[in-house]
């Protein structure tokens, strides 16, 4: 069933924003004009939730509104955990919700304040959540919507917020293992730049003096020098151009796939990200069926969780499988895109009964993989990043100090 994002006026005159399943625009106007809700505008998502037929500057504007609206993920896993215990203690919602926001930073604060003032009106949790997406994701609408359903709220949150941590902890850990290798990136770029700045033009003045053709290394580094002194404004202009070009490119649908498809390709860190992927959608797949989420939803909500244009497309077949009456098991090995490791898991799942459990062991699987892959490349890059360190300040001064072990003929030229 189609996904629609909707704008709406509520009866005390507020503009709210959210999104609800429907065959059809009337359908969606029909379930808003039972919750008393006054349509302003209503749009079709794509699979991958994002909006059909947005104008590109349209996406640039929707861009910059998520980033302005966003609140880090960290904020989201320890309120979320605070909630799940205050739920189970037997606090109410809205009280909770109202002792929450007093801890909270002043953009979490506003937006909790506000779905605590929706749910007094008569609003459900998931209905108040979802009108902040740049906090609260598609897949923890559903899966907070199906534990509303359930009547076990609580419960639910207690999976979702373990679930967050789980993504959290990996993510740290891998932005562990790579704040080593941006730091001594960053002291080469530094070093560089302070030779090529203050060092190259000593030598170059002092060889200017003997009149003589220098050799070739020693005049490219002279004339990197000469751009870095002369235009390094300009070219820290042409290097942010180049990032906001390509983030552009990034809104625009073939240039994400290629990349999004090479990006797995590249040497270690594209097996790091791939396995990354799968475990994201393994445990999303796992909370959402356990929480009760239909099938055809949580595969939707996987599509847009993995954060792969690739992955997304392949999920949208998947998709359309299991509409045909297709088993999970054999929609996902039909993709190509889902190792045997997941299908078998699956397929064992589906005779057991045990989908969401299995899915689960297999999510472990990946993560302990990406955790022993990023713990032994934190072993091998240290040694590798100082011998690139000492090739680059090497060849440098080689081109530096050339001229040197040719002054005699320099001199008598």
């Amino acid at each position: 069933m189609p996904r629609f994002e909707y704008k709406v006026r509520d009866q005390q005159n507020r503009i709210m924003t959210g999104s609800m399943d429907g065959a059809n625009v009337d359908d969606v106007i029909d379930k808003l004009d039972e919750k008393n809700l006054s349509p302003l505008s209503i749009e079709e998502l794509n699979f991958d939730g994002t909006r059909k037929n947005q104008t590109f500057s349209e996406k640039i504007h929707e861009a910059f509104q998520r980033y302005r609206n966003k609140v880090p993920y960290k904020n989201m896993v320890f309120f979320t955990r605070q909630l799940a215990t205050m739920l189970e203690g037997g606090v109410p919602l809205t009280r909770a919700l109202e002792q929450l926001a007093r801890a909270e930073k002043p953009a979490l604060q506003k937006i909790v304040n506000q779905i605590a003032e929706d749910i007094s009106i008569g609003h459900t949790f998931s209905d108040a959540i979802s009108r902040h997406p740049g906090a609260f994701n598609n897949m923890y609408v559903s899966v907070v919507h199906s534990g509303e359903i359930s009547g076990s709220l609580n419960e639910v949150l207690d999976q979702l917020s373990t679930y967050m941590e789980n993504v959290e902890a990996l993510k740290s850990k891998v932005k562990a293992a790579m704040r080593y290798p941006m730091f001594i990136a960053g002291f080469v770029i530094i070093l560089i730049i302070g030779i090529l700045w203050k060092l190259v033009p000593v030598f170059a003045e002092i060889y200017g003096s003997f009149g003589a053709k220098l050799p070739g290394p020693t005049l490219m580094l002279i004339s990197a020098s000469n751009l870095v002194r002369h235009q390094f404004l300009l070219m820290v202009l042409f290097l942010l151009l180049l990032i906001v070009g390509f983030r552009t490119l990034m809104m625009t649908e073939g240039f994400k796939l290629f990349i999004h498809t090479h990006i797995l390709k590249f040497p270690v860190f594209g097996g790091i990200l791939k396995k990354n992927i799968l475990a994201v959608f393994c445990r999303t797949m796992a909370l959402l069926m356990d929480s009760g989420t239909p099938i055809l939803q949580a595969i939707e909500i996987g599509a847009a969780v993995v954060n792969n244009k690739l992955y997304s497309n392949s999920l949208q077949t998947v998709y359309a499988s299991l509409r045909q009456g297709e088993l999970l098991s054999a929609s996902l090995e039909n993709s190509g895109h889902f190792p045997p490791l997941i299908t078998q898991l699956v397929a064992t799942g589906e005779e057991s009964g045990r989908v969401d459990e299995l899915l689960r062991k297999a999510a472990e699987f990946y993560e302990r993989e990406i955790r022993n892959i990023v713990d032994s490349l934190a072993a091998i890059i240290e040694p590798f990043l100082i011998i690139l360190l000492g090739g680059v300040v090497g060849l440098i001064l080689i081109a530096l100090y050339l001229p040197i072990f040719m002054i005699g003929r320099l001199i008598g030229t």
